[in-house]
């Protein structure tokens, strides 16, 4: 193991055991309060932040304005973090307590259809505690991860996960990168959760996002068009003293009669765009740290095209 990853999971560890040592909401202070932090000090990271809402919003938001989300967007990602390390102190109770919802008739939905369900999901609020939630709702969920550089600390997070009773896949470990294991568990009428709003790069599939032809993972769709299995999409609001609300649409539905790539097309447009309007609505509760809106080379660059 390198040192520097050996440095990185002790230093994960000890972040963890002070979030889990303070009280929920002086962890939670604290994870906003580093998060802001980090915002005033990663200035590379800060200017990524405000040109992708410029982009997004156009000159909705001045630029004291874009300065202020961005505080919020990394104030939200600190509480994230100091939230997930505390997911071994989470009793199911206490989760009912702190989790609503409202959409989750849908779940009954699909497990009366039979074929499973794959919930698409994006980086906003807690991402991570709303696949725990839906689990203790009665709805087993699988996560499926590209885990980290670090095993280390990837072995870690998954610990971390699993302590609200998901299951996680990781797609590049296992015969068939996980394969295997995701149609199992859609056989077994399990749900899969995947995060599709990061830019895909070759072997993604154009659609649009805020109105620009982006780059968007196509596994999603491929699986439910092959499988059958029908496409879930919701979000998690972070509420006032520390509560969270989430948002379940209902389902999209697979025409397997259709086009195999007009399909796939299809499914990808209809989900990115309620991601859109989710992030549209609560531009604070989303992961704008990553570049979201690259250009994208290579093939024929229309909507529904596959990049090369």
């Amino acid at each position: 193991m390198k040192i520097s990853h050996g440095i990185e999971f002790w230093a994960a560890r000890l972040a963890a055991f002070i979030f889990r040592l303070l009280s929920r909401q002086m962890a939670l202070t604290l994870g906003d309060r580093l998060g802001r932090g980090v915002n005033n000090l990663w200035h590379s990271r800060n200017l990524i932040v405000k040109k992708n809402l410029e982009i997004a919003f156009g000159d909705k938001f001045s630029e004291i304005e874009r300065e202020e989300l961005s505080r919020g967007i990394f104030g939200n990602i600190g509480q994230t973090l100091a939230e997930i390390c505390r997911f071994p102190k989470i009793e199911k109770d206490r989760l009912f307590e702190k989790v609503s919802s409202e959409g989750e008739e849908t779940f009954a939905e699909l497990l009366e259809y039979g074929k499973g369900g794959l919930l698409i999901g994006s980086h906003f609020g807690n991402w991570e505690l709303m696949g725990g939630y839906i689990n203790h709702l009665g709805y087993p969920v699988d996560f499926l991860i590209r885990g980290q550089h670090n095993r280390k600390v990837d072995d870690y997070l998954t610990y971390l996960r699993q302590c609200l009773g998901v299951r996680v896949i990781h797609s590049e470990r296992g015969a068939g990168g996980g394969m295997k294991e995701v149609l199992r568990a859609l056989k077994n009428n399990r749900q899969v959760a995947i995060v599709s709003d990061q830019h895909a790069g070759s072997g993604g599939i154009l659609v649009k996002f805020f109105g620009r032809l982006v780059s968007v993972p196509r596994a999603g769709a491929t699986l439910s068009v092959k499988t059958g299995a029908p496409i879930v999409t919701g979000y998690i609001m972070r509420k006032e003293k520390g509560r969270h609300h989430c948002v379940f649409d209902k389902p999209l539905y697979p025409d397997l009669e259709a086009d195999f790539d007009t399909e796939i097309f299809r499914l990808t447009q209809l989900y990115t765009t309620r991601i859109e309007a989710a992030v549209r609505k609560y531009p604070e509760m989303w992961l704008w740290t990553h570049r979201r809106f690259k250009k994208v080379a290579g093939g024929d660059l229309t909507e529904g095209a596959y990049v090369d």
